[in-house]
């Protein structure tokens, strides 16, 4: 009988090991996935728009969510398609070119005026809200330096990355809004 029991549980743990879960496929997600065409503009003006400053937990590919409190969780299958930071600032100068008719925005140019941008915070919670949060700086030539915090927090319209990614891109536009009003 107990030869008959270690061959059933043996039996059991040879099935066990050949069964295996399939990993889930990885998905990729562009934070400017839909820039609008820019319009050609008369003014010769240019502003530098420098590269953005992330804090390191945004530095991986990975999407982050804040669980509670100081708990941040790197999701395992879902990553950004690019770098944050070049993402946000390619997002940003599409909108501050379509806002503004006055100037050029650029990521380069020797000798004119600047705006420098660090995120704080960039992320969905798990209590339904998104936050950005950070500051910019007004880097001008002729005046001084005029610096300025945001911190914009929405509720997400529903539950899973692709939204929050589709709202986080809505709140770059925001940011771009205050940064084209602060000119």
């Amino acid at each position: 009988m107990q030869k008959m029991f270690m061959l059933i549980v043996f039996c059991f743990l040879l099935m066990s090991c050949g069964v295996t879960s399939q990993a889930p496929v990885p998905t990729y997600y562009l934070l400017d996935a839909k820039p609008l065409a820019q319009k050609q503009k008369v003014t010769s003006a240019r502003i530098k728009l420098d590269k953005i400053n992330i804090p390191a937990y945004l530095s991986t590919n990975h999407l982050v969510m804040r669980d509670s409190g100081h708990v941040l969780i790197k999701a395992s299958y879902h990553s950004w398609a690019d770098s944050l930071d070049d993402a946000i600032q390619r997002a940003l100068l599409n909108d501050l070119n379509n806002l503004n008719e006055q100037s050029n925005f650029v990521a380069w140019c020797s000798d004119c005026d600047s705006i420098s941008v660090t995120i704080e915070h960039f992320y969905p919670a798990a209590d339904g809200k998104l936050l950005l949060s950070g500051f910019f700086e007004l880097l001008s030539k002729n005046d001084d330096p005029k610096l300025f915090r945001f911190q914009l927090v929405d509720d997400l319209n529903s539950d899973g990355y692709a939204n929050a990614v589709k709202q986080m891109r809505e709140q770059v536009g925001t940011l771009a809004a205050q940064i084209n009003q602060a000119l």
